[in-house]
């Protein structure tokens, strides 16, 4: 029989990877074209990545959805499952710490503005995106985002310390985007390792 939490694991991780390799490949292109390398060639590296990370995702959102869709109850052949009050409170803390997020980036944003310093708005914002990851660690029992979110956050405290102002917005996304990107790779075949797990032990 199905596992519906590792199903559910399955599900959340990839679609982790979907968020993952979607922001990664806005921040490669922010980085690349800060350092003025944004280009046809670098601009279809960038889309051929986001596709090796994208697609697989999707399909791997497909088949854990076929696989879990006949055993859950609630289900039929034109209903969808039914939301239990654990995935209901997930969907309200996410939306918390996502709105929380954005908040934080428009607060940095328009302050660093206000100051004249928006040479610091490329690592603050990857520092709010790194922090917003740890509440989202326990949330989906996924211990790999703090690591990442601690990657970011050190990340981003590297490139103000060591780094001459004029590079905080190219290395800082550029940095943040090779975290994001590895990250999704990492969680991307954990979850595929897993859905071959869970499927071979239902025929």
């Amino acid at each position: 029989m199905p596992d519906p939490d590792l199903a559910e694991s399955i599900s959340g991780r990839a679609t982790g990877v979907l968020f993952f390799a979607g922001f990664g490949s806005l921040w490669l292109c922010t980085g690349l074209a800060s350092c003025h390398r944004l280009g046809a060639v670098t601009g279809a590296g960038i889309a051929l990545v986001l596709i090796l990370l994208a697609v697989p995702a999707v399909l791997l959102l497909r088949r854990t959805a076929r696989l879990r869709a006949p055993d859950e109850p609630g289900t039929g052949s034109d209903s969808a499952p039914l939301e239990t009050a654990e995935q209901a409170r997930i969907r309200r803390v996410f939306g918390r710490v996502n709105a929380a997020q954005w908040i934080a980036i428009f607060l940095a944003v328009a302050l660093l503005n206000l100051l004249h310093h928006p040479e610091y708005i490329v690592p603050a914002v990857a520092t709010i995106v790194g922090l917003h990851l740890f509440p989202l660690a326990r949330l989906f029992r996924y211990p790999l985002h703090h690591l990442t979110g601690a990657a970011l956050v050190l990340w981003s405290a590297s490139v103000v310390l060591f780094l001459p102002r004029s590079g905080l917005a190219s290395y800082g996304a550029l940095g943040t985007a090779a975290i994001l990107l590895l990250s999704a790779g990492y969680t991307l075949r954990s979850a595929q390792r897993a859905f071959r797990g869970l499927s071979g032990r239902n025929p």
